[in-house]
């Protein structure tokens, strides 16, 4: 997954349609010590960075037809963001496909939620976007 890594588990994966991970932001991230001081938050392209990387873990496993290892974002539409994730803040990141893969790339639909153990806690972010292979 590269040099930041966002997912911890993934604890479903329905092949071609979606897929349910966790990450725990654990207050040692470097970006945590310049946003902000004295009130440490995960950055909000961070967050969209959760959902991509569910989103190349999706079609990894699901043998995409491009059979490309690594995907760039393309495009990000009606993004809404809600609470602030913390340090020890736990969250749900569930992936779907937004329709078949087309030549401008794969679409997803994506929302992450604070949680305590299994049970939402609220909203942290939903968007919609589209991954591209890198080659």
């Amino acid at each position: 997954m590269g040099s930041f890594c966002f997912i911890d588990k993934i604890t479903e994966v329905k092949n071609r349609e979606s897929i349910t991970a966790f990450f725990e932001l654990k207050g040692t991230e470097k970006f945590l010590k310049d946003h902000f001081q004295g009130f440490p938050v995960m950055p909000g392209v961070l967050l969209l960075e959760v959902l991509k990387q569910a989103a190349c873990a999706l079609l990894n496993r699901s043998g995409s037809q491009d059979n490309a290892p690594f995907y760039r974002l393309a495009r990000v539409d009606d993004v809404k963001f809600g609470q602030f994730v913390r340090p020890g803040n736990r969250l749900k990141a569930f992936v779907r496909m937004a329709g078949e893969a087309d030549p401008s790339g794969h679409h997803f639909e994506g929302r992450l939620d604070w949680v305590n153990g299994q049970d939402s806690r609220g909203k942290v972010l939903s968007a919609e976007f589209q991954l591209v292979p890198v080659v």
